[in-house]
């Protein structure tokens, strides 16, 4: 059995932990008026927060608004976004060609109890740019695009278990919420990981839920060859955010489709951050086509926003009046203030854009590898995404993540934050197309003050 994988002792992170209370306490002078709304929202939020993945210690950073690249918080600062609401904003905010689409649609009408044509609008640009999308249902957020994509596999298989990797997040569906950060006293043995639930109150995961290691063909091969007749999905990330932005080996995404193939289960590969990576989302960039695709941020142009692409045999098991047929009723599935930001957004998202900001991508990530060179941190990502680790590890997996020094990642974003940026409290960050050449070489610079001085 492999020994469970722990933060790396590293001398070099100590000078900022050591810095922690006076770091903490220049972001408290910074935020008077967010530390009162944050104490303002406990009581009505428990611990204060209705969002799990903004949870920033000593307490959060209220917004008031945006612009571009630049949101101002209420206490009055203008920071520089680099994270875009979970890079839910390719466009950055409030682009008035979204902004201008959303005004139109609002003022004709938000919601009604009928179709309307831009849900199809929206439908159409998605089908025509993914591989594997025949046929698509809209939803109201990645986590239910993710619940219904389970839902047709397991219809159209007549299987019951859902194979997924340790260390990806799908969302807070009860069959997928499964080893997305498990303590390593629990996680088990590496080729064969114990499914260990990521939340309270989830129902057991026997027989329904395997989990397999990120990135490893072997494991994989092994675990549908064994399980193949009860699987009835494969569930990946074609890039793992939690994991550190990654993009797995080909080798691994083709052995996925290959044992899909042999035993008869549904691939799904769920782009919800991934299909950022390029026009034709993250399989047109790894030149692998899963049979059904999970969406979300993006789409939506910063509204709420999901989908399920696939197959049309896939999805057939959908339709209206199917014996057996997978239900998927929302009242807000499709909406016409949602799909108008959306196809706004899709339609400014060109070939060349891609080009531009991935590219943009490429340097800040050359950039922070120059940066960080010769020091105990290693820097993924791909496309217009990056992600600074704390370790010395390469990574590759769910293992090597957890090796970094989270402490002195949180301590570096939030010191980031007072000197006027925004990453994620464990230093994900990404690019629109209204960052600037200034905004990036602020960062930068700033970056280099943190770990070079």
């Amino acid at each position: 059995m492999n020994e469970p994988a722990t933060v790396r002792a590293n001398d070099f992170f100590a000078p900022v932990k050591a810095r922690g209370a006076e770091i903490e306490d220049r972001y408290r002078a910074l935020t008077p008026r967010s530390q009162a709304l944050f104490e303002r929202a406990k009581t009505v939020f428990p611990g204060g927060y209705t969002r799990d993945s903004i949870v920033r210690a000593p307490h959060p950073t209220f917004m008031a608004t945006g612009d571009g690249a630049i949101m101002t918080d209420a206490d009055g600062r203008e920071i520089v976004d680099f994270w875009f609401n979970a890079s839910s904003l390719p466009l950055g905010h409030a682009d008035p060609r979204v902004s201008e689409a959303v005004a139109a649609r609002a003022r004709a009408g938000s919601a009604f109890y009928a179709p309307t044509e831009g849900e199809l609008t929206l439908a159409e640009i998605i089908c025509d740019r993914l591989a594997s999308a025949d046929r698509i249902r809209l939803t109201n957020s990645g986590s239910e695009a993710v619940m219904i994509a389970v839902r047709l596999a397991r219809a159209r298989t007549g299987r019951d278990v859902v194979v997924k990797c340790e260390g990806s997040y799908h969302g807070s569906y009860d069959d997928a919420q499964w080893s997305v950060s498990p303590d390593p006293k629990s996680f088990g043995d590496a080729d064969a990981p114990t499914p260990v639930p990521d939340s309270g109150g989830l129902p057991s995961g026997a027989g329904r839920i395997r989990v397999v290691p990120y990135n490893d063909a072997g494991a994989l091969r092994r675990t549908v060859a064994a399980d193949g007749s009860d699987i009835a999905a494969v569930l990946i990330e074609p890039m793992a955010n939690r994991i550190g932005l990654i993009l797995p080996s080909t080798e691994y995404l083709v052995a996925a489709r290959e044992a899909c193939d042999a035993c008869g289960a549904i691939l799904i590969f769920d782009e919800v951050i991934a299909f950022r990576l390029g026009y034709n989302g993250a399989q047109g960039t790894v030149g692998v086509t899963p049979d059904a695709t999970t969406l979300g941020k993006v789409i939506g142009g910063g509204f709420p926003v999901g989908a399920v692409a696939g197959r049309a045999d896939v999805m057939a098991t959908s339709e209206p009046g199917m014996a057996g047929r997978v239900t998927h009723a929302g009242t807000f599935n499709a909406n016409p203030v949602t799909v108008a930001a959306g196809a706004a957004t899709m339609e400014a998202l060109s070939p060349e854009v891609f080009a531009a900001i991935n590219g943009e991508g490429a340097r800040i990530r050359a950039r922070l590898h120059e940066i960080c060179d010769g020091l105990p941190i290693r820097i993924t990502g791909a496309g217009s995404l990056f992600k600074i680790n704390a370790t010395d590890v390469d990574i590759t997996d769910y293992r090597g993540a957890i090796t970094v020094d989270t402490r002195w990642e949180e301590l570096v974003s939030l010191e980031l934050f007072a000197d006027g940026f925004m990453v994620t409290p464990h230093l994900h960050g990404c690019i629109s197309t209204a960052t600037t050449e200034e905004h990036v070489e602020g960062f930068l610079d700033a970056f280099t003050r943190i770990v070079r001085a």
